[in-house]
């Protein structure tokens, strides 16, 4: 039976959480917060800490999730600790886990449009070896397939990634987290906003945060400047990606004996980990959806469209 462990057993505690959704620019925002001097965001970026937590034990808690994510907190700095999880989104069990530990808690969620949210999320499962058909229509078409267990790519770590519908729809994933968590601890950053207005955006963000979002701060810390948007990637090699990213069970095990790794310090094996990142890296924009794909995909996502105009108040009616 879980333990009622609460944020106020522990000197800090991650307030704000960017739970979503994968690519729509959390990774931006991740590097926003994290650069402004009152907050210590997460490292890395990806915890999915609370999708599996046990919360059974404070000092656990503490090791496992405080003491390895956020070691580089400063309390004489820092006023507020936030972590980024676009997993969470999806998964309203994770959402409970945090609110019963810290009742205090803030969610962002950033969105766009669902259409173009695919173009770019299939492309990374494929760079990501967790999908095999290059082809994104005809991997809309075997979601059914996939749900029966049938034609899960080999190398796919979770098969529900491959939701695709289940994925982009953003507007029941809205409503549910503001369901779980209320409207005033729920935060929405439309994608196209961060683009066309960031400083605005940031700053509403940090507002909702509470944290200082005053120009002198912003501009000291260099706040008024933002990440460029991350360019897809794709690989030169396949053979190389997979061993980079998704390597044979064979690796492991030479690695568990000590066969790779005999006479090499660790971080010298982190270093060539990376240059083989690099060199097998090239910067390549997601093919783009015919009329007729995106046609079919904005009437499969209307209505989730419009459940996601009614909680912002705002029209969307230009995403097709």
């Amino acid at each position: 039976m879980e333990q009622r462990i609460k944020a106020a057993d522990f000197p800090f505690f991650p307030r704000v959480f960017l739970v979503g959704a994968p690519r729509c620019g959390t990774t931006s925002i991740s590097k926003s917060l994290a650069r402004h001097p009152q907050i210590c965001f997460s490292r890395p970026k990806e915890l999915n800490y609370f999708t599996h937590a046990q919360l059974d034990s404070p000092a656990k808690l503490q090791q496992e999730y405080l003491d390895r994510y956020f070691a580089h907190c400063d309390p004489q700095t820092h006023c507020l600790l936030g972590e980024g999880s676009v997993t969470y989104l999806y998964d309203p069990d994770a959402i409970r886990r945090i609110l019963s530990v810290q009742p205090e808690a803030r969610f962002v969620v950033a969105v766009r449009n669902p259409i173009d949210m695919l173009r770019s999320y299939h492309f990374r499962l494929l760079f990501l070896l967790e999908e095999d058909e290059a082809n994104f229509e005809r991997a809309w078409k075997l979601q059914e397939a996939r749900l029966r267990g049938e034609h899960i790519p080999k190398r796919c770590s979770d098969p529900r990634r491959l939701r695709y519908r289940d994925v982009a729809s953003l507007g029941s994933l809205v409503e549910r987290l503001i369901d779980l968590a209320g409207r005033d601890r729920c935060h929405v950053v439309v994608n196209e906003d961060l683009k066309a207005s960031p400083l605005e955006t940031y700053r509403e963000l940090l507002r909702f945060a509470g944290v200082d979002d005053g120009m002198a701060t912003l501009s000291a810390a260099g706040l008024t400047r933002f990440p460029h948007r991350l360019k897809s990637r794709s690989y030169r090699w396949r053979w190389l990606q997979t061993l980079l990213y998704k390597p044979p069970a064979a690796v492991f095990k030479a690695v568990d004996r000590g066969e790779i790794n005999r006479g090499v310090r660790p971080f010298r094996l982190k270093q060539l980990h990376k240059r083989l990142l690099r060199l097998n890296l090239v910067q390549r924009e997601p093919p783009p959806f015919s009329p007729e794909l995106r046609a079919m995909l904005h009437e499969a996502f209307a209505d989730d469209i419009r459940k996601l105009e009614r909680t912002l108040g705002r029209s969307f009616a230009h995403w097709c």
